[in-house]
């Protein structure tokens, strides 16, 4: 089921269980303080009671009291390592809510000793009970079967006891009870409405910023890859050469680099067309690609039917191996090409530069010679390799 947390054209949707996950865990984030507050109060009721005859009954309901905080918190903390565990389960979480009825039981018994005793003691007996009640409203209504569990149990029997005592003291303070207990359970209602509504806010807020940086990252990706065969551009490359010179020329480290163009490319488009001459450069992208395949190396398209490959950190034999295993590769496509005086299949030709980068001022220097490298290649009959 879904939920809808806004109403605009353009309505973002959040599931119901992600939001009841969340307020089932705030609850047991939030489990300590009513059992802390029902510790403390049943100690003030019990000092209350301790002029009444019933003194030995007063104890045993502060031990069973005290018992069941010892319970709940056992309870509470179980709960919590399962919720780490595991995904969200809600016949569970209504199986710990109602644990909470525990304690309202608890204090349901408590509320008995009003009939017998002092006015002080039970002035302090029904403040106690209507304080933990309003305190459940605030931690326990933030999941309100676990509010509800707590607050009938704990309240009603007080209720019921007053009002058949028969005495108009008690009838007065049964009714004023039973209206609090109406208020409260509407201020329970309206903050899990609230908890609801900015848990809700919150994952909508979520679910926009990661929406915004996958798009953010996305049109990174997108500015960085070349549109037609998804390599990196020559933007990147620019980018990335630029980053590995520096660092190589920090370290004193080997740079090589590739440039590969396709033998006799114009002609092809102008005997193929231009559909199948951007079929052409996808495969051989996708060879050269594989080629320059280290997670260390980047290929890009540098434009048109020219291709780079930046090798950091690799000599000029494993260079051109990479280079070789290019060329043949693309000779293996089989793609015909009638119109070429090299081949009649396509064919590549390739530049190899290796150098060490302090031995040079710049990129624009290494690209220029592997530049003429691959012009060497061309010029002494295309399909290999020319490096240096």
């Amino acid at each position: 089921m879904l939920r809808s947390v806004r109403e605009t054209g353009d309505t973002e949707l959040i599931p119901e269980s992600r939001v009841d996950a969340a307020i089932f865990r705030h609850l047991l984030d939030n489990s300590n303080i009513p059992l802390i507050g029902s510790a403390f109060g049943s100690t003030l009721v019990a000092t209350a009671h301790m002029d009444s005859p019933h003194r030995p009954l007063v104890l045993i309901w502060l031990a069973f009291v005290y018992l069941t905080v010892a319970i709940r918190f056992w309870l509470a903390r179980r709960r919590r390592l399962h919720v780490q565990e595991d995904e969200y389960d809600r016949k569970e979480a209504l199986r710990y809510a109602l644990t909470t009825s525990i304690s309202g039981i608890a204090w349901g018994l408590g509320g008995l000793l009003v009939l017998d005793d002092s006015p002080i003691a039970a002035v302090v007996t029904i403040t106690a009970i209507q304080a933990m009640v309003m305190g459940g409203a605030l931690t326990l209504g933030a999941f309100l079967p676990a509010f509800y569990a707590f607050a009938l149990p704990a309240i009603m029997p007080m209720v019921v006891a007053l009002a058949i005592s028969g005495t108009g003291p008690h009838i007065i303070l049964a009714v004023y009870s039973s209206i609090f207990t109406v208020l409260i359970a509407g201020i329970a209602r309206r903050f899990n409405r609230s908890l609801r509504y900015t848990w809700q806010l919150t994952f909508e807020k979520e679910d926009l910023v990661n929406a915004l940086t996958k798009a953010h990252d996305q049109q990174s990706a997108l500015a960085k890859s070349d549109g037609l065969t998804g390599m990196a551009n020559r933007r990147h490359f620019d980018e990335v050469l630029e980053k590995e010179f520096s660092r190589l020329r920090r370290s004193g480290g080997l740079l090589s680099l590739l440039m590969l163009d396709v033998d006799h490319f114009k002609a092809f488009n102008d005997k193929y067309g231009h559909i199948a001459g951007d079929d052409c450069l996808k495969r051989v992208a996708e060879v050269f690609r594989r080629g320059v395949g280290r997670v260390s190396d980047l290929a890009a398209r540098y434009g048109g039917e020219e291709f780079v490959g930046i090798l950091p950190e690799t000599d000029n034999a494993g260079a051109v191996a990479v280079a070789e295993q290019v060329r043949s590769a693309v000779e293996s496509l089989q793609i015909v090409h009638e119109s070429s005086s090299t081949s009649r299949y396509v064919t590549v030709s390739l530049g190899v530069v290796t150098l060490n980068c302090s031995e040079v001022d710049s990129t624009t220097a290494v690209i220029a010679r592997t530049d003429a490298q691959l012009y060497r290649a061309k010029t002494e009959g295309r399909n290999r390799i020319a490096a240096i």
